[in-house]
Parts: C-alpha cells; sequence; structure tokens
C-alpha cells in the first residue's frame, strides 16, 4: 500500500509540474524560424539575436537558410579582444554578451549559414559532449583573458596581440570563414548577407524601462554585457510594454535579455510567475523593476526571442519566447512568461524602429 500511495503521489506532482500548450488561446504568434539548440554553450545572446534576424529577413519575404550563430561570436571575442587591450585590462571579458555585437559584426562582416560554420557544434550529440563543450568555452575565455593580460604586461603590439587570440579562436571553435561555396558559387560573407539579409543594423533600436536615467531618451544602461557602451532607448514601464504589445500585433519579433537566474519562478516547464518578491502584487510597476535592478535581484543572464502572447484559461496575458535549450525543455522548447515576470525581469528588448510608435520618442 505504500508503494501504491506514493506512487499516486508522485504522479500527482508531475501532473501538476506539467503544463500544456492547450491551457493557452487568443494567442498571437509572429513567423520565425525553427527552434535553434545551443548545446550548453554560454551563447545565447547570439542564438537570440540570429532567430531575430533570421525572423527579420522572412518578414520581408526572404527565403534564407539558417544562419551562424557563432559567426557572431566569433568575431565578438575578436572585438572585445581589441577592447581588452585597449582598456589595458580593465574592461568587461566574459561569455555572456547582448544582441548589439550581432548587430555590430553583421553590420561589418555581414554573415554565413550554419551549414558553412557550426562553431564545432555539430559534433555534439551527447550531453556528455555537450557538458565537456561547456568547460571548453569556461577553458578558452580564461586562457584568452591570461594571455591577454601576459601580452598587455609586456606592451605587445596590437596586431600581433590579436593574431594569438585568433589562433585560440580557431582551435577551440574553428575558424569563420569571410569566403565560401554556396548554391555553386564562391560568395562572400557581406555579400551573402546583402542577398539574403538586405538589412540595416542602425534600424534596430534597443529598449529598456528604468527611472533612475530620463525617459523618452536615449542612455547607456550600466550592465556589464554592454561593453560598447551602447545606447538604449529608455521608456516609462506602461509605454515599454505598450511598444512591445504593438510591435508583436504588426508583425515584428524581438530580442529579450533578461533574468532566469535569480527570479525564483523560472521553471523548466516552461510556465514562468513571479516567485518570491513582489508575488502578491497584481500589477508590478516602475518601483518594483527599479528596486529590482539596483538590488541585482534582476541581472542580465539569458536572451531569448520574444516571438508572441497568448492568454491562460483565468485570462493572464503571457508572452512566447523561443529559448535555445532544445525542443525537450520548457514548452516544446519555448517558455511563456507571465506579464508580470516580464514587467520585472526584463533587462531589454531590441526591435526593428518601425515597429516603435512614432509618440515613444517624444510622449511626456
Amino acid at each position: 500500500m505504500r508503494k501504491i500511495s506514493f506512487l499516486s503521489v508522485l504522479i500527482a506532482a508531475l501532473v501538476v509540474g506539467c503544463v500544456s500548450e492547450k491551457r493557452f488561446s487568443n494567442t498571437t504568434l509572429v513567423e520565425s524560424t525553427q527552434l535553434k539548440h545551443q548545446k550548453h554553450t554560454g551563447q545565447c545572446w547570439s542564438f537570440a539575436s540570429t532567430s531575430l534576424l533570421e525572423a527579420e529577413a522572412m518578414r520581408l519575404g526572404y527565403d534564407i537558410p539558417e544562419l551562424s550563430s557563432f559567426f557572431f561570436v566569433y568575431h565578438t571575442y575578436m572585438d572585445n579582444a581589441a577592447d581588452y587591450i585597449k582598456n589595458k585590462g580593465n574592461s568587461h571579458l566574459n561569455t555572456g554578451d547582448l544582441t548589439f555585437s550581432v548587430l555590430d559584426v553583421f553590420e561589418r562582416h555581414g554573415a554565413v549559414p550554419e551549414l558553412v560554420y557550426d562553431g564545432n557544434l555539430g559534433e555534439l550529440t551527447t550531453k556528455k559532449q555537450m557538458n565537456n563543450r561547456w568547460a571548453e568555452e569556461d577553458e578558452m575565455i580564461a586562457l584568452i583573458k591570461v594571455t591577454l593580460d601576459s601580452l598587455i604586461a609586456v606592451e605587445a603590439a596590437v596586431d600581433e596581440s590579436l593574431a594569438i587570440i585568433e589562433d585560440i579562436l580557431i582551435e577551440y571553435i574553428g575558424q569563420a570563414p569571410e569566403q565560401f561555396i554556396h548554391d555553386g558559387q564562391t560568395v562572400t560573407s557581406k555579400t551573402f548577407a546583402k542577398h539574403f539579409l538586405p538589412l540595416d543594423a542602425k534600424d534596430y533600436v534597443e529598449l529598456t524601462s528604468y527611472s533612475h536615467h530620463p525617459f523618452h531618451e536615449k542612455i547607456v544602461l550600466e550592465i556589464p554585457a554592454n561593453w560598447r557602451h551602447k545606447s538604449y532607448l529608455n521608456l516609462p514601464i506602461e509605454s515599454f510594454m505598450n511598444t512591445i504589445d504593438q510591435a508583436l500585433e504588426n508583425g515584428f519579433t524581438l530580442a529579450w535579455d533578461g533574468d532566469i537566474g535569480n527570479s525564483g519562478g523560472f521553471k523548466d516547464n516552461g510556465h514562468v510567475r513571479v516567485k518570491g518578491e513582489y508575488e502578491e502584487l497584481e500589477k508590478i510597476g516602475q518601483e518594483q523593476r527599479q528596486s529590482a535592478y539596483e538590488r541585482k535581484t534582476t541581472t542580465d543572464d539569458h536572451n531569448m526571442h520574444l516571438v508572441g502572447t497568448t492568454y491562460d484559461r483565468d485570462g493572464q496575458k503571457f508572452y512566447i519566447l523561443k529559448n535555445t535549450w532544445g525542443e525537450n525543455r520548457g514548452m516544446n522548447g519555448k517558455y511563456y512568461l507571465s506579464e508580470n515576470y516580464f514587467r520585472l525581469r526584463t533587462i531589454s528588448v531590441t526591435v526593428h524602429e518601425d515597429g516603435i510608435p512614432a509618440n515613444s520618442y517624444n510622449e511626456n
């Protein structure tokens, strides 16, 4: 009898933990590409941003192959190394980054298909291999940092130093090509991008909402990953949320930067609500959002691709985000963030400027 009772309790617990997409309705879902899998790498920022670029090409009617996320990673590491040298070791150097970097690399270097360059991800098929890859990337970053510190100490030439760092990247993740064969023709990463992704990186805007900066102005947000010191359009929380909703309704997707690690509410079943602080509040406002940012209970530790909204059976609104952890995580690879969670734990979103209402820049 004990075994039967225990089994009944276990089944009940599992049923409670399971959440089906069938419980949601009145869904707005913008077209995007297939789910990506970062395979235990630390590059969610590039995978989410690459998915955004693909969706933007689709929005404009272009049929494109899956893009290489690690092409942007490779060049971002080179940019980051150059910045580290420039600042004599007094700048951010880590795995995490932002959509800004993908856009910067895209503008200068273009893009390549995943089939051409995958950062050696294709060979990772088992969990053990993926875990090893995580450790290898940590090792690579540590090696890059100690190498740069040594080169800075002896005042090595910048070009020489960057060549050494590129050798490290090639050893760990392979060499990103500038020229390759596509559809039987030799093309460069820039000509490929011009043909398949006629996008202008300058047309994309990062939106945030924090009251320690003036609203309706471009500000530089103080987060470690913003080592490029890029600007965000800072909006009051209600304008921020309305702008996001209108963008989705008008067929735009957005890159999302936010917190999953400190929240207490980010569950692997994909059904995400506020837990812990402010759990009892009916609506998260500017004050709670600001407090969580200042106390660092909201940090930028993950990136996903925001593709839609939906409502549960109680009429509660949720935001649908494509994650990059595989289809067996979340709800078929997607995570559904409650509106309150989104208000509290979102650091920023990136969207094409055409998806932003004109009055977002000049409301009082």
